[in-house]
């Protein structure tokens, strides 16, 4: 296989670099990695930008002396999946694929790691959960501290076979490649919430319930009020 002549290799890189960068600079990298990775992104970014620059630096003073044949033309679709990123950023991950991975439950500990679940949110009645911290309460082995308590959890809407829709959000490790879709069924969601429409949901825990096509007992809350939010800048937990 032909590779393409060292110019293009340098320019590959420098572009690859400033693509790093642009979207490290902006929320735009949370749609794939955790937060506390845009020091490192920003990192590369610059090594990579500075070794393209430096490459075409010395391809330049090496012409001066010299003849390079350039490579062929089609090494530059190299630069196709930069230029999908720049232009055509992929989403972060929603309900397609949620709904295509393989359901499997959480592993639950025995006991929670803290007594209760904290207070309600300043000026609140309710308590503000990630989905993964209501997993783990409410299919711990004492629930009780859920028991009259009002939560309030934030995701996005996917589809459920047995009626109603999921609140959901992908958990990660370091990046979306990893991610994990933790779902709380809603039974009683209303209609009029599309899939991948971000919500609000404020109720009381309910009884684990078994969706058939699942298999297995999935957390769900019993909801009092459902509203559509902005979609956060940060999407996964």
């Amino acid at each position: 296989m032909t590779r393409p002549d060292r110019t293009t290799q340098h320019l590959l890189l420098l572009l690859l670099g400033v693509a790093v960068l642009l979207v490290a600079g902006t929320d735009r990298y949370l749609d794939y990695v955790q937060a506390g990775f845009r020091p490192l992104l920003l990192g590369a970014g610059v090594v990579v930008t500075g070794l393209g620059l430096t490459g075409l630096l010395r391809d330049r003073a090496g012409r001066a002396g010299g003849h390079e044949h350039p490579g062929p033309a089609v090494g530059w679709l190299l630069a196709a999946p930069v230029a999908v990123v720049l232009v055509v950023a992929p989403p972060a991950l929603g309900a397609w694929s949620a709904g295509r991975q393989a359901a499997a439950p959480l592993e639950v500990p025995a006991a929670p790691s803290s007594v209760g679940i904290g207070p309600d949110d300043a000026g609140a009645d309710h308590r503000t959960m990630t989905l993964f911290v209501y997993h783990v309460w409410s299919q711990a082995p004492e629930p009780s501290a859920l028991e009259g308590r009002r939560v309030r959890l934030v995701g996005f809407v996917s589809a459920r076979a047995a009626g109603g829709w999921y609140v959901t959000r992908f958990d990660i490790n370091c990046c979306a490649a990893d991610a994990t879709a933790i779902r709380v069924a809603v039974p009683g969601g209303g209609e009029e919430f599309a899939p991948d429409e971000w919500v609000e949901v404020i109720g009381t825990s309910t009884p684990p319930l078994v969706d058939p096509a699942v298999g297995y007992p999935e957390p769900a809350i019993d909801a009092e009020s459902v509203r559509a939010v902005p979609a956060p800048a940060e999407p996964y937990e």
